[in-house]
């Protein structure tokens, strides 16, 4: 049991200080655990969150075999268009395990690694570039391929370190959060800087019980995008009725950024609610978004799959979480996420013995929400794994154990 206890913490462990970038791919190594979980599995009882996040897996996958089944064994799936899969696994994993073990000190040891190496990366990155050029010369990346990438996984860091600051409350706490916030803006992901600040506010809203306050805050990104996809749609559907592929043409001196917010106004969320109409209940099928040009087949009434032969992994995305679930998964899959997500709240929301790990889940839970609206967020490796891999060892630590029974009917 020892050994086994040794393995599978040492392995999650790799696995969370493994997150600190995606130039190597170390975090999917708790793929290694399956064959222990199928055993551990063998209790018939899982956390109620995660009761709820293998059904969601479920319908994930039937829908992933209904569209193009070869996708499960293809590479370029699992980095694009499945990446559910590698952001979710530590959490399909390691609630199946129970252990003691030193759970407030291997997060302190994980904040402090991360802190230093982007401390000092950030120092470096600052004597080399040329701050008197153009703002690509300037901007941080980090230890991945992308800033928006960069700016997710600190915005996670981010929230560790202020729910550090807020208990501890000391001048060295508010150093190291000041530091993380200093080269969170440098990367200059406007989602991730804005989803930390609205997630900070989403738990202090509901740690003092100001719901409707909460509710209030939830719903105004949601006005946000039925604003976007009344300004949006129409053009979208404009340009789709004299050809089946939309453009979208801005001038030179429109800059990256700007750019960016047009393309996700007038093509990005218009093209999932798009999609998101031709089969409302169940979607198009799992990575049909990004299978152009589109054909629709009817299969039943009111469900359709994109008919599309040539199948591809790419990066396109609604950049929009919840509008691209609605595109490939429909009403049924958006809504059993969204109970997923929503248990998980009330299970962090009750946790009473780890305040500071508390805190920084709830914190790094609104921070994903917000950050959602913008970006393909809630599924993207870079900002999730952090997430689910500390959750998946909160669950995991025998201290903080809760289990629901999952009986068979």
């Amino acid at each position: 049991m020892d050994l086994q206890k040794s393995f599978v913490v040492g392995l999650s462990l790799v696995a969370l200080f493994g997150t600190v970038t995606n130039f190597v791919y170390l975090s999917p190594l708790l793929t290694f655990l399956v064959p222990l979980g199928i055993y551990a599995v063998n209790k018939n009882e899982l956390a109620r969150p995660i009761a709820w996040l293998y059904a969601f897996l479920l319908l994930f996958l039937t829908s992933v075999v209904l569209y193009h089944p070869l996708s499960l064994v293809e590479f370029g799936f699992y980095r694009r268009d499945g990446n559910f899969i590698i952001s979710y696994a530590p959490l399909l994993i390691l609630p199946l395990f129970s252990y003691e073990f030193k759970l407030r000190q291997y997060f302190r040891r994980f904040y402090l690694f991360a802190v230093i190496l982007y401390g000092t990366l950030f120092f470096y990155h600052l004597l080399t570039a040329n701050l008197g050029g153009g703002l690509n010369e300037v901007i941080f990346g980090g230890l991945f391929y992308a800033q928006n990438a960069a700016g997710g996984f600190l915005s996670i860091l981010g929230s560790l370190g202020f729910a550090y600051c807020y208990h501890r409350r000391n001048k060295k706490e508010a150093f190291l959060l000041f530091l993380i916030l200093i080269i969170l803006l440098a990367t200059y992901s406007r989602g991730s800087i804005l989803g930390l600040v609205l997630g900070i506010m989403g738990w202090y809203f509901a740690i003092t019980g100001r719901f409707k306050t909460l509710l209030l805050l939830l719903f105004v990104p949601v006005l946000f995008t039925i604003g976007s996809l009344m300004i949006g749609y129409p053009f979208y559907k404009s340009q789709l009725a004299t050809t089946n592929h939309v453009q979208v043409e801005l001038d030179d001196e429109v800059g990256q950024k700007n750019a960016n917010v047009m393309i996700r106004l007038f093509y990005n969320f218009p093209r999932a609610y798009h999609v998101f109409r031709q089969s409302p209940v169940l979607g198009t099928g799992v990575g049909s978004y990004d299978d152009q040009p589109f054909d629709f087949k009817e299969i039943i009434p009111g469900i359709r799959y994109n008919a599309q032969p040539n199948k591809s992994h790419t990066d396109a995305h609604a950049h929009h979480s919840y509008l691209h679930i609605l595109a490939e998964q429909g009403v049924v899959g958006l809504a059993l996420f969204l109970v997923f997500w929503g248990s998980l709240f009330l299970y962090l929301k009750r946790i009473k013995t780890q305040p500071v790990i508390r805190d920084y889940l709830l914190i790094a839970f609104f921070t994903i929400i917000f950050s959602s609206f913008t970006e393909h967020r809630i599924t993207a490796p870079a900002q999730m794994l952090p997430f689910t891999i500390s959750l998946g060892l909160l669950i995991m630590h025998k201290e903080n154990f809760r289990r629901v029974k999952v009986k068979n009917s």
